[in-house]
């Protein structure tokens, strides 16, 4: 098996292991028509940009909200850290029909 691995295992040689999840990755990016975050290596953009500002891991339970409403505008400028959820939840606001606004 040792002797597999190293000479005959496709998933060792170029366009292995490595270059096909990028390719996995790269795949799935972008889908959901705006609607999902996008992923960086498996972590929410946001939340690694939030923590590259602040220059400390997110604490549990700390959100990042995105002031312009813009789920892929991950500028440090558009993002704000807020202590919870319940805090998080009182930046949001509501239109008439009930619907969330930016």
């Amino acid at each position: 098996m040792t002797e597999y691995n190293r000479t005959a295992n496709p998933l060792n040689k170029p366009g292995g292991v490595v270059s096909s999840r990028r390719k996995h990755r790269e795949k799935l990016s972008a889908q959901g028509a705006g609607k999902a975050y996008r992923k960086f290596y498996g972590r929410h953009e946001h939340r690694v940009a939030a923590e590259a500002m602040l220059g400390r891991p997110l604490r549990p339970g700390e959100v990042v909200h995105h002031r312009d409403g813009d789920k892929l505008n991950n500028d440090p400028m558009n993002l704000e850290v807020l202590p919870s959820q319940a805090e998080h939840t009182k930046t949001q606001r509501r239109d008439p029909q009930g619907r969330w606004c930016k």
